[in-house]
């Protein structure tokens, strides 16, 4: 009997825990989201409000917009997966509280006989009489171990409708949490979605004044794709420079094994080999040293430092559709990052500068070397290190600069020889 009890145990409370804690923890992952693009978006709604002060519409503006809508129905989206979460959860406790309210009413139909019945043999006499009148000792142990069992069972009973209810007044205070919890995330919604329509609102607006601009704004895109091709071939320069260093490094160590070499056969009276050409150009791997340093920056991808303090990304790696000019693609080499005013720039990992260069229309520029691995901080106003300075990781290299129109932002490459990586991929999320 026992065995029976502890089985519905299992059931009435082993499954329902365990939909509670898988549940429980998605809901904490959606939660977390919701929190961090509520974060996003406000500090974007900041960055905005600062380009706004210049009162013109400005491509930065729009940029911020889209980004803003973007994660607004990111935020809507995960609202929603938390209220059809919350609706599974309030429907499983529902029907559990049903099931338990069927179960408790069966369990006290069962006891309450069992009490009658005890009730009616209550004279300890009468138990007594019943083991006494047996026709032998065998007979008179089944008995009494009968009586034993009885009562155990009718303790059991009682625990269990104990244990029953318990279980069903957590249910229910945890259904009118989650209908609560439901009704706020209900209005939440509500008030995001409105939110969205009056920024696509804004939007419309703001690339309609736009559109009046397009000749500025080819001059601009003129101006800004002419600074990165600059910026492209100083850090071409600065690997190629990297790599020359190499060269004459691996160069010098074969001369010296080949002097080695051919001192020794003269002395021997062997013929003196022919010392051999270096052709070949080592990339930025060729140390030890730099393999090392190549595999500890390679370990932190994904959880790489940002550049600044507070941002958002406000232009991702690779080709994008130009927001107002029809038919034109621009290409990133990195990432673009809005942040506040006066923001420091810092390295995203431990390094050594390989170049500080300034570049018209980019404003400065500072490359470190992690490795094979090269981060490119652009849009700088001024520099705050030196060529073949060593830099930690969150050390400041410059401050981002902000234009006319009032827009702060800093730009980030990450290399690995000559190729161009996507850093969103390196630094933390």
């Amino acid at each position: 009997m026992s065995q029976c009890i502890k089985l519905l145990l299992i059931l009435l409370f082993g499954l329902g825990g365990t939909i509670a804690l898988s549940q429980g923890g998605n809901r904490n992952e959606l939660e977390k989201r919701k929190k961090d693009l509520q974060k996003e978006i406000k500090l974007t709604t900041q960055l905005i409000q600062e380009t706004r002060k210049s009162k013109t519409a400005s491509l930065s503006q729009l940029k911020g917009l889209q980004k803003k809508l973007n994660d607004r129905v990111k935020l809507i989206n995960t609202i929603q997966n938390e209220i059809d979460l919350l609706s599974t959860t309030i429907n499983v406790n529902d029907r559990k509280i049903g099931e338990l309210e069927s179960d408790l009413t069966r369990l006290k139909k069962s006891f309450a006989k069992i009490v009658r019945q005890a009730y009616m043999n209550k004279n300890q006499q009468s138990a007594l009489m019943l083991v006494f009148s047996s026709k032998d000792f065998h007979q008179a142990y089944k008995r009494l171990y009968y009586l034993r069992s009885y009562s155990n069972y009718r303790q059991e009973q009682a625990k269990l409708i104990k244990l029953s209810q318990a279980e069903l007044s957590e249910r229910v205070v945890k259904l009118k949490t989650d209908l609560s919890s439901k009704r706020v995330l209900l209005g939440t919604e509500e008030q995001e979605k409105v939110l969205l329509n009056e920024e696509k609102k804004d939007k419309e607006v703001m690339l309609s004044a736009l559109k009046k601009k397009e000749k500025g704004l080819k001059k601009d895109l003129e101006k800004k794709e002419a600074a990165s091709r600059k910026l492209d071939k100083e850090i071409q320069r600065v690997i190629e420079g990297a790599i020359a260093k190499e060269r004459e490094r691996a160069a010098a160590k074969l001369k010296a094994e080949n002097k080695a070499i051919r001192t020794k056969a003269e002395k021997e009276g062997k013929p003196v080999p022919v010392e051999p050409k270096v052709t070949s150009a080592p990339e930025l791997k060729v140390t030890p040293e730099t393999k090392a340093l190549s595999g500890k920056f390679e370990a932190h991808k994904g959880q790489l430092p940002w550049p600044v303090e507070k941002g958002v990304i406000s232009e991702s790696f690779g080709a994008h559709a130009h927001p107002v000019l029809r038919g034109i693609t621009t290409y990133n080499n990195g990432v673009d990052i809005a942040t506040t005013k006066g923001a420091s720039v810092r390295s995203i990992y431990d390094g050594e500068v390989m170049g500080v260069i300034s570049i018209p229309g980019s404003n400065m520029a500072v490359i470190v070397k992690h490795g094979e691995y090269l981060s490119v901080y652009g849009n700088l106003a001024n520099a705050s290190v030196q060529k073949g300075q060593k830099v930690k990781a969150g050390a400041g290299l410059g401050t981002a600069d902000t234009d006319e129109d009032g827009k702060t932002e800093a730009h980030l490459e990450i290399w690995k020889g000559k190729v161009k990586l996507n850093p969103s991929m390196w630094i933390a999320r």
